[in-house]
């Protein structure tokens, strides 16, 4: 076996690669043997560099992060995946999970968690960075597994009809979930992994179960039910 570890840094801004490598080669039993701008540059490297650890953005050129963890997984089973995200959204964090990762880190969380991450990972646990944690919706249970799915306040899932209690699906929860925090429907879909058209049929579909018209009335009910983080004032 090799002393250090090998990583493959995967992010589209080339000055965010090359600064996470001085700090990843900085640690003995790590190294940096190959980078990539997106999924289909490290999908190729994948081929050619034999690695231990796959440290990969979401947010990228082309194909999502998120599918470029199904492509992996499906050919490297094997191979420890870590998300190193601009999004500290629990949402995002669990889909990455469930998709395979066994580490999902955010670019604002410290360095040394990075490191962290990358080593439970290459140990086959499971890690999220404090940020994501400290927001109460990544349980102890998710961060053991990487598979249990976020507990919906007031809105339990029923199994059986693929929809929450609310009348929405698990998708339309992270749709609104994801919006009411602040982000666009672009971002909405490349965080889920689908398209942006998706995300504004999913959002014309959710606004007619709710019976609501503006984004302040959605947004409001979301608040109500837990989803999101209210503004101060908001509610009791």
């Amino acid at each position: 076996m090799p002393l250090e570890s090998r990583i493959i840094l995967v992010d589209d801004h080339a000055a965010v690669r090359a600064g996470y490598k001085r700090f990843i080669d900085s640690e003995s039993d790590l190294i940096v043997v190959g980078e990539a701008g997106n999924a289909d540059q490290a999908f190729a490297l994948l081929k050619t560099q034999a690695c231990d650890a796959l440290v990969l953005d979401i947010s990228m050129p082309g194909q999502s992060g998120l599918e470029l963890i199904k492509r992996v997984r499906m050919k490297w089973p094997k191979l420890a995946l870590v998300v190193l995200s601009m999004h500290d959204s629990p949402v995002v964090a669990t889909k990455a999970l469930e998709q395979g990762a066994r580490a999902y880190v955010t670019k604002s969380s410290e360095p040394e968690e990075l490191i962290q991450g990358i080593r439970m990972a290459l140990g086959e646990q499971t890690f999220v960075s404090s940020d994501v944690q400290s927001q109460g919706l990544i349980t102890g249970s998710l961060q053991q597994q990487g598979q249990e799915n976020l507990q919906l306040p007031a809105c339990e899932t029923q199994d059986s009809a693929a929809t929450t209690a609310c009348g929405l699906t698990p998708r339309e929860v992270d749709v609104v979930r994801l919006l009411v925090e602040g982000h666009t429907i672009e971002q909405v879909a490349v965080s889920l992994g689908i398209s942006g058209k998706t995300v504004s049929n999913n959002l014309s579909q959710i606004r007619q179960k709710l019976g609501v018209q503006t984004d302040f009335e959605l947004a409001f009910w979301a608040w109500s039910q837990g989803f999101g983080r209210k503004p101060p004032g908001f509610g009791a």
